[in-house]
């Protein structure tokens, strides 16, 4: 008899969606009474934290109810035996919170809050570029789902004034601004993904025929791509200074935010007609793997080359502090890249990547005894670690997105 055949990982991706991720936030969630999201867990999913509503939650909360109500209708998730995904019923509480977003959080210039309380009364919070796009691409996910032009001005509104933040220099970043003169990868990578959410939004919804912001598009991968490296890797901060390049600012490398920028810039050629640097991006999929990978106790480091003289400032700190924990973000964004380049584009190392880490990812993260969902935050070793990361919250967003990701790129005749 041969030996038994592993399980695809699309049918384990969409059990985990259907009997732990999404009924997890539907239960508790989901505010019934003032509208908006409840985000602010413990690690382990068993206790609410706060009431408070982080901006940038509830826009990744409304893009997560978006994504999963195309997917239900497509009969990629059963709403049958879990009548909480139905399609229609998911889209409404979507449409809700962004209406609560749209009443509490979204200014007329285009910058949102950062924080509110449960009722949506603003909190004291610097803004954030990143609160801010994620507003917008809930928005823009939705719209794809509707098909309703509604939110489009709203979100060109958004997309278009962190992009001009960035362009303009020293974007606002919290939590963890840099310091100023230095240029992140982080906020060139979010207007990216904002401006590809953006497009698909028009293009599902514009009655104008050629609104789509395609140009806007094309340049954003061009000044995200700026920061990739000929070995595959990706600069995460430009140093104005010469004299300060050696320290650990300027140094380290971040491979799992490297992974999640190429397969949105993958993704954004694919949908501008320009894949001619698809194969230099794949490539560099194995090499950023390479790069993280921790040989002693598996799984992908936080960041990578972390030794070297002080810059000093918050963010700096907390490379110092985290190089070594190994976060959920980080192996989920790493499984869809290395599928991507593996099913997409043929490469055989992305393929065995993605083996590595899709078994390290499903041993590691699920909660299973320690936790009611998946535990975000583990330290080396893979045991838990009850840490923030960024924000004081159990995110909604990246374990959710990309396992979805991983069911529509397993789906016959799938388009991204």
């Amino acid at each position: 008899m041969g030996s038994e055949q592993p399980e695809r990982p699309e049918r384990i991706a969409r059990r985990q969606l259907e009997d732990v991720i999404l009924p997890f936030w539907l239960e508790n969630g989901i505010d019934t009474v003032h509208g908006g999201f409840y985000t602010c867990f413990d690690n382990r999913g068993r206790r609410r934290l706060s009431t408070d509503k982080f901006t940038w939650s509830q826009g990744r909360f409304v893009w997560l109810l978006a994504r999963a109500a195309r997917l239900a209708e497509r009969g990629l998730l059963d709403h049958g035996r879990d009548p909480r995904l139905d399609p229609g019923t998911l889209v409404r509480h979507a449409e809700r919170g962004a209406a609560f977003l749209l009443d509490h959080a979204v200014g007329p210039d285009g910058r949102c809050a950062y924080v509110v309380d449960e009722r949506g009364e603003p909190l004291p919070g610097e803004r954030s570029i990143f609160a801010d796009a994620f507003v917008a691409m809930g928005l823009a996910e939705l719209t794809r789902q509707t098909g309703s032009p509604e939110h489009l001005p709203t979100i060109d509104l958004i997309v278009q004034r962190i992009a001009d933040d960035v362009a303009a220099g020293d974007p606002p970043t919290p939590p963890y601004p840099l310091p100023p003169g230095c240029s992140g990868f982080g906020a060139r990578m979010i207007v990216l993904n904002a401006r590809l959410d953006q497009v698909r939004a028009h293009q599902a919804a514009s009655t104008r025929p050629g609104s789509a912001p395609v140009d806007e598009l094309r340049e954003a991968r061009r000044a995200m791509l700026a920061h990739r490296e000929d070995s595959g890797l990706f600069t995460e901060t430009f140093v104005p200074d010469p004299g300060r390049r050696d320290t650990v600012l300027a140094r380290h490398r971040t491979p799992g935010h490297a992974l999640e920028g190429t397969w949105i810039a993958m993704e954004a050629g694919d949908l501008l007609g320009e894949s001619a640097d698809h194969g230099d991006l794949v490539a560099g999929v194995s090499a950023l793997c390479r790069a993280g990978w921790d040989d002693e106790h598996g799984g992908l480091f936080r960041y990578v080359d972390v030794t070297g003289p002080s810059y000093g400032g918050p963010y700096e700190d907390l490379v110092r502090r985290t190089w070594s924990t190994k976060l959920w973000w980080v192996h989920s964004e790493a499984a869809y890249a290395t599928l991507l380049a593996a099913e997409r584009h043929g490469d055989r190392e992305a393929a065995g990547w993605f083996d590595r880490i899709w078994d390290y990812t499903l041993r590691t993260f699920p909660g299973g005894a320690d936790g009611e969902e998946w535990i975000q935050i583990r330290d080396r070793s893979g045991a838990p670690f009850d840490e923030v990361v960024a924000l004081p919250v159990k995110d909604p967003y990246h374990i959710a997105r990309n396992l979805m990701q991983i069911v529509e790129l397993r789906a016959q005749g799938d388009q991204p």
